[in-house]
């Protein structure tokens, strides 16, 4: 996945819509419902990719997408600074005829690293890599179940050209459209080592690299009806070991976290 998006930065809107940073107790602490307007808007093409982006009203935006190979983009809505919240978001997406990802997207600095909520991707499962490792654990929140990889990587960051890591977490069941507790995946990821520092953003996002799609997304509206789920295409489990579990205080969710070797480089 292409991280040069961050390097931009979250670009802010009108100041008039820019709310007051949570406190350092919400961000440990707390975890509530984000009723800040949405201030953060992401928007990256690289020189192959071929994306029209509608920027609307307060949280809803809007693409359609049409990439050949080695086109890419991330372009999306949310807020910042990022803080433990009820992230709610709602709409439709259509990335089945390629490599499309929908969800949550954001960097930490010191430790730097790139992270990502995935809600719904197409064709391509982001943890079908060969630099992929895990799964490293499973932990149930948001009314599903959610994998837990990352992924190596040395390229352009928030900060420049940097070695960092990505954090996935990967929802087994695909939806559109539901509530996130970003500190349910904290914990989660904090529990297997993956640790972060000052968290820049939140924003949901679509990240396209090929193929054709659209979506229609208004952050901080929850759906107004059921949405319906469907199972990833596949589960990856290529590095089998012994499981342990633990369950965190914020929300209930439970952690099983898996111990097994490194792959061999």
């Amino acid at each position: 996945m292409v991280s040069l998006g961050s390097i931009l930065g979250a670009l802010f809107l009108s100041a008039c819509s820019l709310a007051t940073p949570a406190t350092a107790a919400e961000t440990q602490n707390e975890t509530h419902v984000e009723t800040r307007p949405v201030n953060a808007v992401q928007y990256w093409v690289n020189g192959a990719g071929k994306v029209d982006f509608v920027n609307g009203p307060g949280g809803q935006w809007s693409a359609k997408w049409d990439n050949p190979p080695g086109g890419d983009f991330v372009v999306g809505k949310g807020y910042r600074p990022a803080t433990d919240m009820l992230f709610n978001y709602s709409g439709t997406f259509d990335g089945e005829n390629g490599n499309a990802y929908l969800g949550v997207y954001g960097w930490s600095i010191d430790p730097l690293a790139e992270y990502y909520i995935i809600e719904s991707f197409g064709n391509h499962n982001p943890s079908d890599n060969i630099y992929a490792i895990g799964p490293l654990g499973t932990f149930q929140s948001d009314d599903g179940t959610y994998e837990i990889w990352r992924k190596p990587r040395y390229g352009d960051s928030i900060v420049g050209i940097a070695s960092f890591t990505q954090y996935f977490s990967i929802r087994t069941t695909k939806r559109v459209g539901g509530t996130i507790n970003t500190g349910n995946h904290f914990r989660a990821w904090d529990a297997v080592g993956l640790k972060l520092g000052t968290k820049d953003s939140f924003l949901m996002v679509v990240e396209g690299q090929q193929g054709t799609g659209s979506a229609n997304i208004t952050v901080g509206l929850p759906p107004k009806h059921p949405v319906p789920e469907t199972p990833t295409d596949k589960r990856r489990t290529a590095f089998p070991g012994p499981t342990s579990t633990a369950t965190t205080t914020s929300q209930h969710s439970t952690m099983t976290t898996t111990s097994r070797p490194e792959p061999t480089k």
